[in-house]
């Protein structure tokens, strides 16, 4: 009896949720992956959106990197700020500041480049939140950065 009762309903949700896929896959707007019909209401494979993600932090890393040398330098050229990083330092009396500040994020950026083109076997969530992290970190570092230099 309960079995008759509540097949109504469930064919009904099973005709909306068709509808609802329907219309998300005729719009395709939100699609990056294209699935079967019926599948998913909005048809994104998990693997593309973890590579869109994982992209996206490595992208924003390699920018981080490049604002805080850019930061950096005038905050050093200027005398805004004082340099506590002793690589840096050691580089600076080396090589001249813009040059050693040059060197330094560009070795940062061949890391990113070498993380950017392997980011297809970055395949356990830990390492996405690895990612995550240290772009928490360095947007904290630059945006610190900006505040010494601005503030002096």
């Amino acid at each position: 009896m309960k079995t008759n009762i509540l097949r109504p309903l469930k064919s009904a949700g099973r005709v909306l949720a068709y509808t609802v896929n329907d219309l998300a896959l005729s719009l395709r707007c939100a699609c990056i992956y294209n699935r079967s019909p019926h599948t998913a209401i909005l048809s994104i494979d998990p693997a593309q959106f973890k590579l869109f993600i994982n992209t996206s932090l490595i992208l924003l890393f390699a920018l981080l990197h490049t604002a805080d040398g850019i930061v950096t330098y005038f905050g050093l050229k200027f005398n805004y700020a004082t340099e506590v990083n002793p690589i840096l330092i050691f580089f600076a009396g080396t090589m001249g500041l813009g040059l050693a500040i040059f060197a330094l994020k560009l070795l940062c950026v061949e890391f990113i480049a070498v993380l950017y083109f392997a980011r297809r076997n970055i395949g356990s969530c830990w390492a996405t939140a690895s990612l995550f992290s240290a772009d928490a970190f360095y947007s904290w570092v630059v945006s610190n950065n900006i505040l010494l230099v601005v503030s002096a």
